[in-house]
This record gives structure tokens, C-alpha cells and sequence, in this order.
């Protein structure tokens, strides 16, 4: 122990408590002013989210038949399939070809009506 260096008493700074309540204030304001983004970005991330969950909720669902239909007309005017592709893939080809000669007589007679009328 006797190799140890003698420490002297610690001795404070002079006037070193009469300015730290400011030296401490200003550090805690510095501190509190640059977490005010957070709270905007903390408050603009919870109403983007409340926005997305009521989007998701009222937003109408699209008809998955409706949606089919259209992908199978888009494989048919890509020349992908032809109509006897489409009519080869369904359950009842009769009853489809027998819907497409009613809309296409449906049609006719409508425009016989328009052509008779003056």
C-alpha cells in the first residue's frame, strides 16, 4: 500500500453549483425539443393506420366470377384460347352457347325494333 499514490481531496470547480440548475435546464430543453418529430411521426404512422383498417373494411370486395370472366376474355382477345378452348374447359358447354344465342337474338330483335321504327 505504501506504493500507492497519495489522492488529494476532490475539490469542485469555483462557482460551479451557482450555474448548474441553467446548465441542467438547458441540456433537458435541447432534449425535449428534438422529440417533437416523434410525436408527429408517432401520430401520422396511428392515423395512416386507422385510415388503411377502415379502407380495408368499406372497400367492396369484386366479384370473383366477375373477375374470372374478364381474365378468360382477355385470354381470348390475347389469341391465347379460342372459344372452343373456353367451351372445352366448362361443365355444361350446351347451356353456355344456348345463353349466347339468347343475348345475341335479344340483340337482333332490338335492332329490327329500331330499324321498323321511324
Amino acid at each position: 500500500m505504501k506504493d500507492l499514490p497519495k489522492i488529494e481531496d476532490f475539490k469542485t470547480p469555483e462557482g460551479y453549483f451557482n450555474h448548474l440548475p441553467e446548465d441542467i435546464l438547458s441540456k433537458t430543453e435541447k432534449t425535449e425539443s428534438s422529440f417533437k418529430w416523434y410525436r408527429y411521426a408517432a401520430a401520422a404512422v396511428v392515423a395512416i393506420g386507422i385510415s388503411f383498417g377502415i379502407y380495408q373494411v368499406y372497400t367492396p370486395e369484386t366479384d370473383p366470377l366477375m373477375a374470372l370472366d374478364s381474365d378468360v376474355n382477355l385470354y381470348i382477345e390475347g389469341e391465347y384460347w379460342s372459344a372452343e378452348d373456353v367451351l372445352s374447359l366448362a361443365e355444361n358447354p350446351d347451356e353456355i352457347l344456348d345463353e349466347i344465342l339468347e343475348e345475341e337474338t335479344f340483340i337482333y330483335e332490338e335492332d329490327l325494333e329500331e330499324d321498323f321504327l321511324f
